[in-house]
């Protein structure tokens, strides 16, 4: 009896153990993360869109001349390598053709930007989000909690981010806040590509 506790005492530790050991951690970013039939465009530095891009059914009721659907997502993998196992996390950011739409008559290059700016946005919290998980402590046991956690925080800034933008520029109706938020946006840009 007290050698079969004693076992699973050990057995228990051990486990323990092994949950809290450091986990190998490698966090990338996927350019390539379409989906099939070509519905979705991977964030790409230089790669800008285009209105053929929005293919969604304009929401005729909404004052917006045309609407951006783009955010980021991972894909989480496990793989053995001579180090033990090692957590491979791939982090996209990818904008929706079916879901992004303008409406007849605002097809002009500058509201375009503007739609441009909002995927920008969203390319700059992956990259965030990035930063954020690579200097993240994960162990075996906690590391769904850390990525969850992690990017909860992440899509809540770039929420409030993408919210502000177009609050304070009208939807783009006021030029001089446009300006100041194109440069605002490509100064963050320049920042995370160089990273």
């Amino acid at each position: 009896m007290i050698k079969a506790s004693f076992f699973i005492t050990v057995i228990f530790l051990s486990s323990l153990a092994l949950n809290a050991q450091k986990l190998n951690v490698a966090v990338n970013y996927d350019s390539n993360n379409g989906t099939p039939g070509n519905n979705e465009i991977s964030y790409k530095p230089g790669r800008m869109l285009g209105w053929d891009d929005f293919k969604g059914k304009p929401v005729e009721g909404s004052d917006a001349a045309a609407l951006t659907n783009a955010g980021f997502g991972i894909k989480l993998a496990f793989r053995r390598d001579e180090r033990g196992s090692q957590l491979v996390i791939n982090v996209s950011c990818n904008f929706s053709k079916k879901d992004s739409w303008v409406k007849p008559g605002n097809k002009n290059a500058y509201i375009l930007n503007h739609e441009q700016k909002h995927f920008d946005i969203a390319y700059i919290h992956s990259q965030l989000f990035m930063q954020k998980l690579q200097q993240a402590n994960f162990t075996n046991a906690n590391y769904t909690a850390v990525i969850e956690k992690v990017y909860n925080e992440t899509a809540a800034a770039m929420s409030k981010m993408q919210n502000q933008y177009d609050a304070e520029s009208s939807h783009s109706r006021i030029p001089e806040k446009q300006s100041e938020w194109d440069e605002k946006i490509n100064n963050q840009l320049t920042i995370v590509v160089k990273e």
